[in-house]
C-alpha cells in the first residue's frame, strides 16, 4: 500500500502545480513576448510513412447511438471479434490480437492493466468528438501494446459562440432503446461541455440455433444490455499563450451474457463501470509548446456465473510531459517523459499488485523541402523485472510526380514496437506465469497516394504493403491438470496489402461521396518453441484474409443518405485450420431528413442495420441479430 500512497501524493501534488503554473500563467507580461510561429502537432504528424486514417463526421453524427466497436467494424479494414450482441468486443489490426492495440484517450492509455485492452462494446460514440486509426507497429510514438496499430480518441470539440444543446431519442428493434442530453457553452475565454446518455437493449432476436439438432427457430434470452454515462470538458484560456483543461469520461455498463448455440445458460453477467479523469495544460513560449497531463483512471468489473463471481478492481495513475519545439516549416521536434502506476485488486491474484512503469520519447519531424516529409523517432521503456529494447520509428513521405491535376506520393517506414505481459498473465492463480518475456515486433511498410482534384471533384487513393515479425508471442495453453498458462510459444509474421480510395463532389445542391477500403492480411506461425508443428504456416484464428468495405454518402438540400457495406471472409476456428466459419456481407442503410425549429434543427433518421437480413457470426456460436430498424430524434441548437 505504500507505493499506491506514495502515487496518490504524487498525483495530487502534479494537480496542485498545474494550477499553480496556469496562475502563474495569467501575468500579463507574458503578452509581451515576440511572437513564435508554433504550430499544432499532433502525434500522427510525426507517423511519416505510416497509414493514418479518421472517421467521417457524417457517419458519427448518423451513428452516435452506437458504440466504437461498430464504427470501427463498419468504416475501417479492421476486424472486430464480437461474442454476441451483448458480449466484449476486441479488435484486431494486421493479424494481431486485442492486446497488440494501444488505445488513447486524448493522448493517455486506457488499456486496461490486467488484460491489456479494451472492450469497444463499453465505448460509446456519444462520448466522443473525433477517431484516429494508426495502422501498424506505433511502439515509438504510443508505447507499450501498439505493436498492431492504435486508436487515438479525443474528447468532443464545440464550435461556435454562446450556449448550444442536444437532446435525442431513439426506438428500436428488440427493445432498443437510447437517450441523450448535451449542454455546452463557449466564451472569449472559457469553453465548457457536458452530456449524459442512456441505453438499454433488451436483445430479444430470434435466430436459428446451430447447435441443436434441426437448428430450431430460438429466442435470444438473458443477453440485455444497459449503459449509461456522462462527459464533461472545460477549457479555460488563461492568456494568449496559455490554457488549461479539465476532462471526464464515465461510463457504466451492465450486461447478461448471452450463452453460446446450444449450451445450457449458465446465467453470465458482466458489469463494468469505468471512470476517466485528466487535468492539461498548454503554454505557447520561445521554448515551444508545452503541455502536462495528469490523469485518474478507475476501472472495475464484476464477472458473475452458475459457479463464478470475481471482481477486478484497478485503479491507475498517469503523467504525461512534452515540450515541442517547431522551427519555421523545416522541422520539429518533441520530447516527452510518462509515468504510470497501476493498483489492481484482483480476487485471481490473491492479493493487491502494484506496478510502475516509465518511458521516455523523442520525436523529430524534418521537411527538407515541400514534396519530402522525414520522421525519426525513439522511445525507450523502463518496467522492473524486464529489459524491453527501444523501438524506433522512421519513415518518409515524397511528393514525388505532379501533374496536372494529378499528385502522386510515394511513403513508407519501418518501425519497432512491444508489449510487456498484462497483469493478468503474469499473476493470476493458477496459471500466471512470472517469466514471460515482453513481446518485440519489426514492421515495414511502404505505399502509394494518389490526389486527383479537379473543379469540386475530388479523388483520394492510397495502397499500402506491410510486413510484420513478432517474436516472443504469448498465447493461453492448456496446462493438461485443470487450468491454462501463458508461455511464449510462437513467431508470428503478418503480411499483406490495404486499399483504400475515397471521392467527393458536388452538384449543385448535391453533395455525394464514396469510399471504399480493403484489407488481404496473411498472419500464421512460422516457429513454434513448444507445440506441434501442424500449426505453423496456418492462418491465425479469426483473421479473415479479405476483409472489404463500401460506404456512400449524400446530402441534397436537408436530406442526408448514408450507407454501409462491410465483408468478411471466411475465418479459421482452430489453430491447425480445420475448423472455420464462412464469409458474411452486412448492409447498412439510413436516411435523415433535417428540419428548422425555432432557434435549432430537428434531425430525423431512421436506419436499418443488416437491411439483407443476413445470418451471420463473429465468433462461433455466438447469435448476432437480424435485420433491425431505429428511429431516431435529434434536436441541435448550435
Amino acid at each position: 500500500m505504500g507505493n499506491l500512497s506514495n502515487c496518490k501524493v504524487i498525483f495530487c501534488i502534479a494537480c496542485w502545480c498545474l494550477a499553480l503554473v496556469a496562475e502563474a500563467q495569467q501575468d500579463t507580461t507574458l503578452y509581451q513576448l515576440q511572437a513564435v510561429e508554433i504550430f499544432g502537432k499532433p502525434a500522427e504528424v510525426f507517423a511519416a510513412g505510416s497509414r493514418v486514417s479518421t472517421l467521417d463526421s457524417t457517419y458519427l453524427s448518423t451513428y452516435t447511438s452506437t458504440t466504437l466497436a461498430e464504427a470501427l467494424q463498419t468504416r475501417t479494414p479492421l476486424y472486430l471479434k464480437t461474442y454476441g450482441a451483448s458480449g466484449i468486443s476486441s479488435v484486431s489490426f494486421r493479424g494481431t490480437s486485442a492486446s497488440h492495440t494501444a488505445v488513447l484517450w486524448n493522448g493517455l492509455s486506457i488499456a486496461l492493466p490486467s488484460l491489456g485492452q479494451n472492450d469497444f462494446a463499453t465505448l460509446p460514440l456519444s462520448g466522443i468528438g473525433s477517431i484516429a486509426v494508426q495502422h501498424g507497429a506505433a511502439g515509438a510514438s504510443y508505447g507499450n501494446g501498439a505493436i498492431g496499430g492504435a486508436v487515438m480518441l479525443t474528447s468532443p470539440e464545440h464550435s461556435g459562440k454562446g450556449f448550444g444543446m442536444e437532446l435525442q431519442q431513439e426506438a428500436g428493434s428488440f427493445g432498443r432503446y437510447f437517450s441523450q442530453a448535451a449542454l455546452r457553452y463557449k466564451g472569449e475565454k472559457i469553453a465548457i461541455g457536458a452530456s449524459g446518455y442512456w441505453h438499454d437493449a433488451q436483445n430479444d432476436f430470434t435466430y436459428r440455433d446451430l447447435g441443436r439438432f434441426g437448428a430450431p427457430d430460438t429466442r435470444q434470452e438473458h443477453a440485455r444490455v444497459q449503459q449509461h454515462g456522462l462527459t464533461q470538458d472545460i477549457r479555460w484560456q488563461l492568456a494568449r499563450r496559455s490554457h488549461v483543461a479539465v476532462r471526464s469520461w464515465y461510463t457504466y455498463t451492465h450486461r447478461q451474457l448471452q450463452p453460446a448455440m446450444g449450451a445450457a445458460d449458465n446465467k453470465a453477467e458482466q458489469l463494468d463501470k469505468n471512470l476517466r479523469l485528466m487535468a492539461e495544460f498548454g503554454h505557447n513560449s520561445r521554448l515551444g509548446e508545452t503541455s502536462l497531463k495528469a490523469g485518474y483512471f478507475s476501472d472495475f468489473l464484476h464477472y458473475t456465473d452458475n459457479s463464478n463471481n470475481s471482481t477486478t478492481d484497478i485503479t491507475t495513475y498517469q503523467l504525461q510531459a512534452e515540450q515541442t519545439y517547431t522551427q519555421g516549416q523545416k522541422w520539429s521536434l518533441r520530447g516527452g517523459l510518462n509515468l504510470q502506476h497501476f493498483a489492481a485488486e484482483v480476487q485471481g491474484y490473491g492479493g493487491e499488485v502494484t506496478e510502475n512503469r516509465a518511458s521516455a520519447f523523442l520525436l523529430f519531424r524534418y521537411d527538407p523541402d515541400p514534396k519530402l516529409a522525414l520522421s525519426l523517432n525513439l522511445r525507450q521503456a523502463f518496467i522492473k523485472g524486464y529489459n524491453p529494447a527501444p523501438t524506433p520509428t522512421v519513415g518518409a513521405n515524397w511528393q514525388f510526380l505532379s501533374f496536372g491535376e494529378h499528385q502522386l506520393y510515394l511513403k513508407g517506414n519501418i518501425s519497432g514496437s512491444y508489449r510487456v505481459p498484462t497483469l493478468n498473465e503474469r499473476f493470476w492463480q493458477p496459471g500466471g506465469n512470472p517469466n514471460l518475456k515482453p513481446e518485440q515486433g519489426w514492421q515495414a511498410e511502404s505505399g502509394l497516394r494518389h490526389l486527383y482534384t479537379q473543379g469540386n471533384f475530388k479523388l483520394e487513393s492510397e495502397a499500402t504493403a506491410f510486413h510484420m515479425l513478432i517474436d516472443n508471442w504469448v498465447l493461453w495453453t492448456d496446462t493438461g491438470i485443470g487450468y491454462w498458462t501463458p508461455l511464449n510459444l510462437q513467431k508470428v509474421h503478418s503480411q499483406g496489402l490495404e486499399l483504400s480510395s475515397r471521392a467527393t463532389t458536388t452538384i449543385g445542391e448535391l453533395q455525394p461521396g464514396l469510399s471504399f477500403s480493403y484489407a488481404y492480411t496473411a498472419t500464421e506461425q512460422v516457429k513454434s518453441y513448444e507445440g506441434s508443428a501442424a500449426e505453423l504456416n496456418r492462418q491465425l484464428p479469426y483473421v479473415p484474409l479479405h476483409k472489404a468495405t463500401l460506404a456512400t454518402d449524400a446530402t441534397f438540400r436537408s436530406w442526408t443518405f448514408t450507407g454501409n457495406l462491410i465483408y468478411n471472409s471466411r475465418r479459421y476456428i482452430t489453430t491447425n485450420n480445420s475448423g472455420s466459419m464462412p464469409g458474411f456481407a452486412l448492409l447498412g442503410l439510413a436516411l435523415e431528413r433535417q428540419f428548422k425549429l425555432g432557434t435549432g434543427s430537428l434531425h430525423t433518421t431512421l436506419r436499418i442495420d443488416n437491411s439483407t437480413n443476413t445470418e451471420y457470426q463473429t465468433m462461433v456460436n455466438r447469435a448476432m441479430p437480424p435485420r433491425a430498424y431505429t428511429f431516431n430524434l435529434r434536436y441541435v441548437i448550435q
